[in-house]
């Protein structure tokens, strides 16, 4: 297992976290999605200023995973709205414990603001890791993106009161 770093995404980090979110989705490997369903997905380069603006307001903790110079992954946890609304981890990454990593945090964050519990909307590739984490699957979710629908798996998880 490499070493990794954590720490909060500032607004110049926006381009590497949008090639995370890129370079992610073109390596999803299943039959849930179609190529189309996968391009429609995959966000163009042109959205790196909004990435840069949702960084900058700050309405949500978003976290960013380096190993040495390299971006490895990000999160992004909206306390607001009891939900992590992204965990995304570089391919050449996976399985080294990020995704995992970044998903305790977040719960950990919400349990010290109080929430009871957290939600997600997970891709139907990704459902079981977040099982694996001790969240239900409750509900799917369509979203139509850039014209083409996409199904997700609504998530949750209940935090013990002890």
């Amino acid at each position: 297992m490499g070493e990794f770093t954590y720490r909060a995404a500032k607004v110049g980090d926006a381009g590497a976290i949008l090639t995370v979110k890129q370079v992610a989705i073109s390596a999803i490997d299943s039959d849930e999605y179609t190529a189309r369903q996968l391009d429609a997905w995959r966000p163009d380069d042109e959205l790196v200023e909004e990435f840069g603006r949702a960084i900058e307001s700050n309405r949500f903790e978003i976290l960013l995973v380096e190993s040495g110079p390299a971006t490895a992954g990000y999160g992004v946890l909206n306390t607001a709205e009891n939900r992590i609304d992204a965990v995304f981890v570089h391919p050449e990454y996976h399985g080294e414990g990020i995704g995992s990593s970044l998903v305790r945090q977040f719960e950990s964050r919400a349990r010290i603001t109080g929430l009871s519990e957290l939600q997600l909307v997970s891709s139907l590739n990704a459902k079981e890791f977040y099982e694996t984490l001790g969240y239900r699957d409750i509900d799917r979710k369509v979203r139509e993106i850039n014209g083409v629908d996409l199904k997700f798996a609504v998530m949750r998880k209940l935090f013990d009161s002890s």
